[in-house]
């Protein structure tokens, strides 16, 4: 395969991601990682991999920098890679040895959810009206297993602009479930008849803090005001491990098209939207994770359990460095 009409589709893809056109932390991963197999697969030497691989990930890793999961996964896939081209050397071998931890990395993902789900489940009470917020699967996989043991819920969710990923999700949810979609301008104004708020994350930082969609800090302190209790699911494979070692995770934005009735104003003025913000510690009641309830003051214990103190975490720079070394 031509080596600029492949960068061409990962750029295709990184361009989706950075827009926000993929809503989903998880969907976001998946095609990541199918993407850079597909990379892999149509390599015609080891040398071609040396030049192009580390110019796909730093692109993909680029295109959403608040993702935890998304760099985790790019990482045990170079450290999979450097490991297996210094231990093999047959390249269709590599192929076969990074298709499985692809495959492996996916089963992982969709099994940590499933977990997720069912605890976070069970914090559903019969009869509760729940806000969750922007698009998840997870959340998407929590609300079923709340519906599957016959507990009568209601749905509220916010439009989530500007990607309006509340509206797909709502509609989504609506074949399901008693769903009630409304403006973001009016969540503290609906905020009395919820009984409990549920969020996915993009990441969670090593002192408990929540990246998430634009618009959730906002929702965790009208939650805390209100005295509603304000869960963020996220598997320990959305920590973002670098911030225990004090770097900051960069935030996107993008441009903001200006609407019909402000189209005198193109040009003029600057016009943007944060994708992502960050939710003090102080405003989460608990993180639901696949090892249970834990309150944001314990992640950084479970970055130490994981990475061990102190903690051995590997820079893809680093991983990059190694992969020409081996070569």
């Amino acid at each position: 395969m031509n080596k600029l009409n492949y960068l061409k589709e990962i750029e295709d893809i990184s361009d989706k991601i950075k827009k926000g056109k993929i809503f989903s932390s998880t969907e976001v991963v998946i095609n990541s990682i199918k993407a850079v197999e597909k990379l892999l697969i149509n390599s015609s030497s080891i040398e071609f991999l040396k030049e192009i691989y580390p110019i796909a990930i730093k692109k993909l890793i680029n295109s959403r920098r608040t993702s935890a999961l998304l760099l985790n996964s790019l990482r045990q896939i170079t450290e999979t890679l450097v490991y297996s081209i210094k231990e093999v050397k047959d390249l269709e071998e590599v192929k076969m040895i990074i298709s499985d931890k692809v495959r492996e990395i996916e089963k992982n993902i969709k099994e940590t959810n499933k977990i997720v789900a069912h605890i976070a489940s069970n914090r559903i009470l019969d009869g509760d009206t729940l806000l969750v917020y922007s698009y998840s699967t997870v959340l998407k996989e929590t609300i079923f297993y709340a519906l599957s043991e016959g507990k009568n819920i209601k749905i509220y969710i916010p439009e989530s602009r500007p990607g309006g990923e509340g509206i797909v999700f709502a509609k989504e949810l609506s074949k399901i479930a008693d769903v009630t979609l409304f403006v973001d301008s009016a969540i503290r104004y609906l905020i009395k008849d919820v009984d409990k708020v549920f969020t996915s994350s993009e990441a969670i930082a090593a002192n408990g803090a929540l990246i998430n969609k634009v618009g959730t800090s906002l929702l965790a302190l009208i939650s805390h005001e209100a005295r509603v209790r304000f869960f963020s699911l996220a598997a320990t494979t959305k920590f973002y491990p670098e911030t225990f070692l004090g770097e900051l995770v960069e935030l996107n934005r993008v441009s903001l098209k200006i609407e019909d009735e402000g189209r005198d104003l193109v040009g003029k003025i600057d016009a943007y939207s944060p994708l992502f913000d960050v939710t003090p510690p102080e405003y989460i009641d608990a993180i639901i994770t696949e090892k249970g309830l834990i309150a944001p003051q314990a992640v950084v214990m479970i970055i130490q359990e994981i990475y061990g103190w102190p903690p051995k975490i590997p820079s893809l720079e680093f991983e990059f460095k190694k992969l020409k070394e081996v070569i």
